[in-house]
């Protein structure tokens, strides 16, 4: 008999039933097993091959892969398409962010709440606004044939800036983020261990890792939201604990 989707839902019980001070049993076949902590203070969560299976806690390494520096800033639609004519916007920026974009490079534009991208361009730089503003202002364009996009819609533009570099990456499901920082489960021996780092850009489902890991890391790319589960029951005062048998129990120890 195999363990089933039961146990899944004990694990979660257990996460979620914090504060009490009692021990939370994940229960795993295992004729001679004895309960093990999940928790296990400075190194982490360890858990039980199938435990892992059944989570879907999956591991990948850290590694370098080109990536694309990205700009976001705030643009304001001043005029909506109209008459065959695509609808504009503006964005300031500083002297440093302007020198590295030409007239006529793509853009994307997204409207706040909206999952969808719209294209377009920067169709000019007017640096004559410096002596005013003390920021060059950016000209956008983009079509919107419905028209959808009122003037003084406000959008986000994301523009691309310079050659892309190779820089560490991990994919956004890796992180948790937190109101204290940004965190990933490295694998640390047999156990996952929650590790602060600093990111940077964004591109294709990837985040650039400025800090907090080194290439040929291993970190959780699938399952984090059960481990944060996991540690958050014991930081609260529960104790997850799982079944296991006497060789898995001598391994975690």
């Amino acid at each position: 008999m195999k363990p089933r989707i039961g146990m899944f839902l004990s694990l979660s019980a257990a996460a979620l039933l914090v504060g009490c001070g009692k021990q939370h049993t994940v229960p795993v076949e295992s004729a001679e097993g004895e309960a093990v902590p999940l928790f296990q203070g400075n190194k982490g969560i360890w858990l039980p091959e199938e435990t892992r299976k059944l989570l879907g806690v999956e591991s990948a390494e850290v590694a370098e892969q080109p990536m694309q520096q990205e700009l976001r800033k705030l643009a304001r639609v001043y005029r909506a398409a109209r008459d065959g004519a695509p609808a504009c916007a503006s964005v300031l920026l500083t002297t440093a962010e302007a020198k590295d974009l030409k007239p006529g490079q793509a853009i994307r534009l997204k409207k706040g709440g909206s999952p969808e991208e719209v294209p377009g361009k920067l169709a000019r730089v007017d640096e004559q606004t410096q002596t005013a503003l003390g920021q060059a202002e950016a000209l956008l364009e983009f079509d919107d044939a419905q028209p959808r996009v009122a003037a003084g819609t406000f959008l986000t533009a994301t523009f691309l800036i310079g050659e892309p570099r190779p820089v560490l990456v991990v994919p956004q499901s890796a992180l948790l983020t937190a109101a204290v920082g940004t965190f990933v489960y490295a694998v640390n021996g047999r156990h996952f261990t929650r590790t602060e780092i600093k990111i940077a850009a964004t591109t294709d489902g990837f985040v650039e890792v400025e800090d907090g890991l080194y290439s040929g890391d291993r970190v959780a790319v699938q399952g984090v939201g059960s481990l944060w589960l996991i540690e958050l029951s014991a930081l609260k005062g529960g104790k997850p604990c799982c079944a296991v048998s006497k060789r898995e129990t001598a391994a975690a120890r």
